[in-house]
């Protein structure tokens, strides 16, 4: 049997154009809030630029860490997010947060909760052996489907020669995330879990 595709790769393109956007900003709110602040530039009118020195002095701070953000996202999504194995699956979950599956929390909400708590700035990779993988799915309306893999799924942790590693039950991935098509993804998925055989020519989980 021909082995299809097996590695898969987010989309980022809208990541570097936020991560730009915003290192703009930042930059500009860094560079003139000093600036109009300690009177060294002045209004066009001619009067002191205080207040907009501070305004711009404030406001470069969440700038700053959205850039931060975007920018820690970008590099992120240089590795895979799902990667099909000889012996299971490898997921990359970036930047999980436990607002997730939270209906009705405004887009702004949600990015300053990423950054204020730290869970947008971590990367987790999960192993997903054959033996415990149950079932992929696509769900959800269209617009707002998300590739859903049910298995056990390690989170492992290495500290020094100690593994210890999180346990979950599933996965979800949103359509938005993703390069390629989620049914493209599932019928990958499902064509090696029923094919044993197909696997061996397919790289290990720790190459």
């Amino acid at each position: 049997m021909s082995i299809g595709k097996s590695v898969f790769y987010a989309r980022s393109w809208y990541i570097y154009v936020t991560s730009i956007v915003f290192t703009t900003l930042a930059l500009f709110c860094v560079i003139f809030g000093p600036l109009f602040l300690f009177d060294i530039v002045k209004r066009a009118d001619g009067k002191p630029g205080t207040d907009g020195g501070v305004a711009l002095s404030i406001m470069a701070i969440p700038m700053v860490l959205v850039a931060l953000l975007g920018w820690f996202n970008v590099y992120a999504r240089f590795k895979p997010l799902l990667r099909i194995c000889n012996e299971g699956l490898e997921i990359n979950v970036i930047g999980a947060s436990s607002l997730d599956g939270a209906l009705l929390i405004p887009p702004l909400v949600r990015v300053a909760w990423l950054i204020l708590s730290l869970q947008g700035f971590k990367k987790q990779i999960g192993w997903i052996p054959w033996t415990t993988f149950r079932n992929v799915e696509v769900a959800g309306l269209p617009m707002m489907r998300s590739l859903v893999i049910n298995a056990t799924i390690a989170y492992p942790t290495f500290r020094g020669e100690v593994l210890t590693a999180q346990i979950a039950d599933s996965v979800a991935f949103r359509d938005a995330e993703f390069q390629d098509s989620l049914d493209s993804i599932t019928t990958a998925i499902q064509t090696i879990y029923h094919d044993p055989e197909a696997r061996d020519a397919l790289p290990s989980l720790h190459d």
